[in-house]
């Protein structure tokens, strides 16, 4: 398995820098073929979203179409696929993609809660906010 990072995961995608994108497929066209799998962490996811919705300025509909076809593309694996697919609904929804996935990791790893000061972040379940 090879990690991959979020600017080569953003020139697989975007292609904003042809010479960097064609780096990067023909990388990851190679591992794949040489039998290996493509990581990709939830640092490295939440990164993503934040470069295409805030520098980049993608609407969340797209961000959410991007996200399927990386939680569905067979030969990458998602560091914590579950939470990311509901942390990806979450934030079709209007919240914030890393809020969701940190309190669905947390909840996971056996949290009750996790405590914020976030009033955004505490409308969700996993979170209490502090006041």
């Amino acid at each position: 398995m090879i990690g991959l990072d979020t600017n080569v995961l953003l020139r697989l995608v975007v292609e904003d820098d042809p010479e960097q994108a064609a780096k990067a497929r023909t990388a990851v066209r190679a591992l794949v073929a040489d039998g290996e799998v493509c990581l990709v962490g939830d640092i490295v996811l939440c990164e993503f979203v934040w470069v295409l919705e805030g520098v980049m300025r993608r609407d969340r509909e797209t961000i959410a179409r991007i996200l399927d076809l990386i939680l569905d593309n067979a030969d990458i694996r998602v560091e914590s696929e579950t939470a990311a697919r509901a942390a990806s609904a979450l934030h079709r929804q209007g919240f914030d993609f890393s809020d969701a996935l940190l309190g669905l990791r947390n909840r996971d790893a056996g949290c009750t809660t996790t405590l914020t000061f976030d009033r955004k972040a505490a409308r969700l379940p996993e979170f209490q906010i502090l006041s």
